[in-house]
């Protein structure tokens, strides 16, 4: 199953890519992720294959994810891969400028290891839609009020 998404921020490339490189700032816009753990010993300069584990409230309980960076290009590209053995998911987020702002553009492979997997991914499409939408709002309100309070300060 492929996700696409497109959102136009009033941000700098360089605010946006903040708010998805670093794991501390992951919670302002998706609130489900209680953790993101990095290996110690990581390369922050290097980091394609670097695995990491994430902890994602789902509901009532919280689940982890193992993931891996797949792609790493600042500020322009990232790609993720999470999964949890029944299923795993292929993200990338593609940032470029429009004007004084930047265009983000999501996109994920969902690859389905069982057929209860597929079965749930087909019955929760509308709610996966749902979420993404509210993260990418999330994204772009928490990007340009960073943005604004910036240039407030700035001028």
């Amino acid at each position: 199953m492929a996700i696409t998404f497109q959102v136009d921020i009033e941000a700098t490339l360089e605010q946006v890519w903040a708010l998805l490189d670093d794991e501390t700032q992951l919670p302002l816009w998706m609130p489900e992720i209680v953790e993101t753990v990095y290996p110690k010993d990581r390369d922050r300069d290097a980091p394609v294959g670097t695995t990491f584990r994430q902890k994602i409230k789902e509901g009532g309980r919280v689940k982890d994810y193992d993931g891996e960076i797949t792609a790493y290009d600042p500020p322009r590209k990232l790609g993720i891969r999470l999964g949890d053995g029944q299923f795993s998911v292929d993200i990338t987020y593609a940032l470029s400028p429009i004007g004084t702002g930047t265009r983000l553009d999501y996109s994920a492979e969902l690859t389905v290891e069982t057929l209860l997997a597929r079965i749930m991914g087909f019955l929760f499409r509308p709610l996966t839609m749902r979420i993404l939408n509210r993260h990418m709002v999330n994204l772009k309100r928490v990007a340009e009020d960073a943005a604004a309070a910036e240039r407030s300060a700035a001028g």
